[in-house]
């Protein structure tokens, strides 16, 4: 799948998010890197390129992990990539186990308009958790791998779990909201890669 290149436009007024005490929105475009869903037992990492011209509040793209169980009447969801914050690029991650909660940070290069991003499966002596990072590429390939945060619940029941791999794109501000004249945000993607047992 390493290959494979692909654009996604989201128009105004789409979001992954989850809040107290009403607010559920789940009509963001998605791009699936995976045929069907897996056993979340499967699951052990995925990484993505991508970039856009990001100009509007939460404009957003990145990778989306969603977790469906037949007996659970909530689905779980875990979107990191960059979003687009007080007028500049931000690493972004929102982990949704109820309610979404967020996290950004800077990018390792403000100036690089393409951001790989990199989820796994990663054990420890205290269990297992999704890490999520950042992966810096330089001329002759890898640099480093800055880690952004860790969910600890993610792996916590995996029993009936299954996850959709996914590439999504968001733009959460309304049509009138929109800078710079284009509707649709529109994110290219590449270097998709995902490990499964």
């Amino acid at each position: 799948m390493s290959g494979e290149k692909f654009t996604i436009t989201a128009p105004p007024s789409t979001d992954i998010w989850r809040k107290p005490p009403s607010t559920d929105s789940f009509n963001a475009p998605t791009h699936a890197l995976l045929p069907n869903a897996i056993p979340l037992r499967s699951f052990l990492r995925a990484r993505l390129t991508f970039s856009a011209s990001w100009t509007t509040r939460y404009d957003q793209g990145g990778l989306l992990l969603h977790l469906k169980h037949p007996e659970q009447p909530t689905d779980r969801w875990l979107k990191t990539g960059v979003e687009f914050y007080q007028g500049r690029v931000f690493l972004s991650t929102v982990a949704t186990q109820t309610y979404s909660d967020w996290s950004i940070a800077p990018p390792a290069d403000v100036n690089n308009p393409k951001v790989t991003i990199e989820v796994r499966r990663e054990g420890d002596e205290l269990g297992t958790s999704l890490w999520v990072y950042e992966v810096v590429q330089g001329p002759g390939g890898e640099v480093e791998r800055r880690p952004l945060r860790e969910v600890t619940w993610f792996f916590g029941d995996e029993e009936g779990w299954e996850v959709e791999v996914s590439a999504m794109a968001a733009r959460p501000a309304k049509k009138e909201s929109v800078v710079g004249g284009s509707e649709g945000l529109v994110v290219k993607f590449e270097g998709v890669e995902v490990d499964v047992v």
